[in-house]
């Protein structure tokens, strides 16, 4: 009972969802590509893009798993799910010590 409402969809999980889903992955592809530089990977934990370069004309140089994408998307959304879970609690503590 008490993990289906921390898991029921609301605005803030949704946001905190696709903004740490950006976020982690525009920093993994930096850290990659700041190491090596004909890779170019989009999405963490998983990578579900991935290119590389110098491609040849008429080559595809580029892959895509949306399985991954989807494993991505789950794993932002239980993470934002357990922070905002997390936040309403501190929250509630700092509220309640102050009566």
């Amino acid at each position: 009972m008490r993990i289906k409402g921390m898991l029921r969809p609301t605005l803030i999980k949704i946001i905190l969802t696709f903004g740490l889903f950006a976020a982690a992955s525009w920093l993994w592809r930096i850290i990659v590509i700041s190491t090596i530089s004909d890779t170019f990977p989009i999405g963490f934990p998983l990578q579900f893009f991935l290119s590389w370069g110098p491609c040849p004309p008429g080559e595809s140089c580029s892959e895509f798993n949306g399985l991954w994408l989807v494993a991505d998307l789950i794993f932002w959304y239980l993470v934002s799910a357990l922070l905002a879970s997390w936040f309403q609690k501190l929250s509630r503590s700092k509220v309640g010590g102050k009566k």
